[in-house]
């Protein structure tokens, strides 16, 4: 009788977790409730800091870089400039009903770009797909819109027309007058980066770094275009955003979902960083959700240098509860390998 012997395979090694930079970068956005939190969003693990300047007048902006900077002197902050993205004007907020009309003029919707593009039946998209209208009546200084369902329509909420492209070029007037506030200050206000939404291809970098030649600039990676002209625009930045909210909004989500996958943020010489949604569930919750911890990890196995957070922050809950949870998050990565089945 012969007995055979079975050998047990080898279970292949378990793969390697993540290697985060030193310090993985997590920017914190100020907003209603952090603004005057900010020492303890960087105590809590944050790497720095961002003024989202399209929901800030120039005199808002002003007072609350001043603000950061009588307590945190020598931290770096970001002031993201609106860029090519038409955004509402100003009026109070308010709930709409499915099917309710409303009526946009030069105030409310101050781009008249869009009046002259759209057409009756066209979509409209506010505040990266939280709320959908549809055009009902166009004239010049005047649009009559329904909503498609339901929602909250707040003012400097980004706007998207989804039928047809608007473009705006260039530094607008209110990126202008933001960084003329900014200028006249008359004291000295250390390291500001500047990021630039909405980015066509590169030529509105060209634009600022013109009008701030020695400014560290960040492009924000947010339309079609953009990604068609992503190598150039990576050459003409420090670092890039690849922003999924409005990304999204103008490709779709199974095209997002395809870019996301395959973009290599080691391709460039520069940080990359993911921004828009990346903790959502952190905005009114306690705890971020399975797939989003999954996803930061992923994020950071293939060569992220980090995540932007912005509603998690800006008007979330626990703004310091959520960055103290992403940077135990990224450190247990380190900690903990990964167990392969």
């Amino acid at each position: 009788m012969t007995t055979q012997t079975t050998e047990r395979a080898t279970p292949p090694p378990a793969p390697m977790p993540p290697s985060p930079p030193p310090t993985t970068e997590l920017i914190a956005t100020l907003g209603p409730a952090s603004l005057m939190r900010a020492a303890d969003l960087l105590q809590a693990g944050a790497t720095g800091l961002r003024l989202n300047g399209s929901h800030l007048t120039p005199d808002e902006l002003t007072q609350a870089v001043l603000e950061v900077r009588d307590r945190l002197p020598e931290l770096a902050i970001t002031i993201d400039l609106q860029g090519g993205k038409p955004r509402l004007g100003a009026f109070e907020a308010r709930e709409l009903r499915a099917g309710e009309r409303i009526e946009f003029n030069p105030t409310t919707l101050p781009h008249p770009e869009i009046f002259d593009a759209a057409r009756a039946g066209d979509l409209l998209s506010v505040g990266d797909g939280q709320l959908r209208l549809r055009v009902l009546e166009v004239a010049p200084e005047r649009l009559v819109v329904s909503a498609i369902a339901s929602g909250r329509l707040s003012p400097r909420k980004g706007i998207t027309l989804l039928d047809r492209p608007v473009v705006l070029r260039g530094l607008t007037q209110a990126d202008q007058a933001q960084i003329d506030a900014i200028e006249r200050l008359d004291r000295p206000i250390g390291d500001i980066t500047w990021a630039i939404s909405y980015l066509r291809d590169g030529g509105e970098v060209d634009a600022l770094r013109r009008r701030l030649p020695n400014a560290r600039v960040i492009g924000k990676i947010e339309r079609p275009e953009a990604i068609a002209h992503l190598d150039a625009i990576a050459r003409k930045v420090d670092a890039l955003w690849i922003c999924r909210g409005d990304l999204g909004e103008q490709i779709g989500p199974s095209a997002l979902a395809a870019f996301v996958a395959r973009f290599d943020p080691r391709r460039h010489a520069l940080p990359t960083l993911m921004a828009g949604q990346v903790f959502e569930h952190l905005t009114e919750h306690a705890a971020p959700t399975r797939s989003e911890v999954c996803h930061l990890y992923d994020l950071l196995q293939r060569g992220h240098a980090g995540i932007v957070l912005s509603d998690e922050t800006a008007v979330g809950r626990d703004p310091v509860r959520a960055v103290a949870i992403v940077r135990e998050l990224i450190e247990g990565f380190g900690r903990h390998p990964s167990t392969h089945l």
